[in-house]
């Protein structure tokens, strides 16, 4: 357990690492910001001194790292406040909108998997296998043009935009259906076919056709089906946590839904390094904190799998 928490933390590093190389070579410049790409030369060099971005490349993460290791994620470039603090602001949108479609996800793919058991070589399974299959070949910002274009005379129902405007509850949970949507569409095919296969296994097990031999009823077969497959399930969402993040991330951009997504783009677009390095860090960490959860829960729900954990 705790050399799976280290090497989390050594990956989160290394991450940060290969990310930081990436955004010094690239050719965005935090001197462009403020929205005019005729800067002078001077001007540029002058920022860059400044905020120490004129120094080598290795000696600017030492100092990054030295201070991340204290607690100390530093200042964004951009906004000049603490990159804590910016985080804080926006990580319950992101918080609400990843658990939210997670648990769509978690408990449809289970409906699915077991309607296409119960389905088998029907009109029903194929359709589903057709639908989650065109879903997930599109890329979420397809998937989000659609909705939009489909949708948009539903506008007094359906809201798209910043949800830091809205302060009821209705008008937040307007901003939260496309976003959701868009993201069990795209994820569903993948999480249905781990979820009907372990499913379509425990049905063929022999204690499972003993259970119709001895004539129980199909929904008591059910519970025990999803009993003994739930925390290979579990698992197998906690592993693929930071894939799901990172497809939250992206949908936060494309509908501008201001959370850590949104503010992770803006800053890479800008090479704003302390918001970028503290997100992609924290982000790693708490997929790595997911997905040790979703082991000792499934842990709990199947003690066979103890065994094979943290292999």
């Amino acid at each position: 357990m705790l050399s799976r928490l280290f090497f989390g933390i050594l990956v989160a590093f290394l991450s940060t690492f290969l990310c930081f190389i990436m955004l010094h070579f690239s050719k965005a410049n935090i001197s462009y910001a403020n929205g005019s790409n005729t800067q002078s030369k001077e001007f540029v060099k002058r920022v860059e001194k400044n905020l120490g971005l004129d120094r080598p490349l290795l000696i600017q993460y030492r100092n990054w790292i030295f201070k991340a290791l204290k607690g100390d994620f530093g200042i964004s470039f951009l906004s000049g406040e603490r990159v804590l603090k910016i985080i804080k602001e926006r990580f319950l949108n992101t918080l609400i909108l990843s658990f939210s479609a997670l648990g769509i996800l978690f408990f449809l793919s289970i409906f699915l998997a077991f309607v296409e058991y119960h389905f088998k070589n029907s009109f029903i399974e194929k359709i589903i296998t057709f639908a989650t299959l065109n879903f997930f070949a599109l890329p979420p910002l397809v998937i989000a043009l659609i909705f939009i274009f489909i949708f948009s005379f539903f506008g007094h129902f359906l809201s798209i935009g910043d949800i830091e405007f809205e302060n009821d509850f209705f008008s937040r949970l307007k901003h939260l259906i496309f976003p959701i949507l868009v993201l069990v569409l795209s994820h569903l095919a993948l999480y249905l076919r781990i979820a009907r296969n372990l499913i379509h296994e425990c049905f063929s097990q022999i204690f499972i056709q003993n259970l119709y031999a001895r004539a129980l009823k199909q929904s008591d077969i059910n519970c025990l089906v999803l009993k003994y497959c739930l925390g290979s399930i579990i698992s197998y969402f906690g592993a693929t946590a930071l894939n799901f993040i990172m497809g939250t991330y992206i949908v936060e951009n494309i509908f501008n839904f201001s959370g850590i997504g949104f503010l992770l783009i803006q800053s890479i677009i800008y090479k704003d390094f302390p918001v970028v390095l503290a997100l992609l860090f924290l982000s790693v960490l708490f997929a790595t904190l997911l997905s040790f959860l979703s082991d000792i829960i499934s842990q709990i729900l199947n003690p066979k799998l103890r065994k094979f954990s943290f292999v």
